[in-house]
């Protein structure tokens, strides 16, 4: 299963139980997702923590913007208000209305929200209103931590050279398997790493396994290099071996019984043109 995905992962964070049996089961097994909550965990804690007015702190307006373009809002969604708490202290009261004069009837009076001098008085808002936002502000967060290391993660992966083909053959059917083709390439890592992918079509009877070879061009020598599990494989080449000297893939039929040796039944073989 793959990785679980960065929303979940958000929400898990937060304490919600949005996994599947299978998720459930990915997670008791994945240390990086389990890692991932963990980290997204601590940025919902220490949002947590900030209950009282004073624990808040006004963000750069930058800040806000960056969160508006992770989470895909509008531009003209109105950022979260931040009051300073010497506003919510300092305010003087406004005045005492009826009910019926704070209602929205045609005919209420709009002086809800102005002082004795008219003057906008701020109104404080409730703990239980304010720590809506914590929640909000921490999934944001978390989605951006989420983001930014997702971001580093696939400009290291963009940045990294790709490998080089230094050879290829093409793979012809020995005698007793005409119809199998297949084909093969050299692949060479900045670091100098080579690997053999090799790709076989021919269907392999019940009891038997391929195995991928090279050989030296007069069939004197010959190197393993695994067993060829499907159709497609990558092998690592030795280091220090010498494609020159064994510069023949060959795909060969093999039986299990213990015979770590070529049975001299190749399904398919080609020059490398090293």
């Amino acid at each position: 299963m793959q990785h679980i995905d960065d929303e979940t992962l958000a929400l898990l964070a937060l304490g919600e139980d949005v996994l599947d049996d299978d998720a459930r089961a990915h997670l008791s097994s994945c240390a990086e997702c389990a890692d991932a909550i963990a980290r997204l965990a601590r940025v919902v804690d220490a949002f947590d923590g900030a209950d009282a007015a004073d624990d808040l702190v006004a963000p750069d307006a930058a800040v806000w913007s960056r969160v508006q373009a992770e989470l895909g809002l509008t531009s003209g969604t109105a950022a979260p208000p931040v009051v300073a708490p010497a506003a919510v202290t300092d305010a003087p009261a406004g005045p005492t209305l009826p009910r019926a004069a704070a209602g929205t009837g045609p005919e209420a009076p709009d002086d809800s929200t102005t002082g004795a001098t008219g003057t906008a008085v701020v109104v404080p808002l409730a703990p239980r209103r304010r720590r809506v936002w914590v929640p909000v502000a921490a999934a944001a967060a978390a989605a951006l931590v989420v983001g930014g290391v997702g971001g580093i993660l696939w400009e290291r992966r963009e940045v990294e050279p790709p490998e080089t083909t230094v050879a290829s053959a093409t793979l012809d059917p020995l005698p007793d398997w005409q119809g199998a083709s297949g084909d093969a390439r050299v692949e060479e890592r900045p670091d100098g790493r080579r690997q053999v992918v090799v790709t076989v079509d021919a269907p392999a009877p019940d009891g038997t396994y391929r195995e991928v070879w090279l050989l030296a061009e007069d069939l004197s020598g010959l190197v393993s290099l695994g067993v060829l599990d499907g159709t497609e494989g990558r092998f690592d080449v030795p280091d220090g071996l010498d494609l020159a000297e064994f510069p023949v893939v060959d795909v060969s039929e093999e039986h299990f019984d213990g015979d770590p040796s070529h049975s001299g039944d190749s399904v398919v073989r080609g020059p490398l043109d090293v």
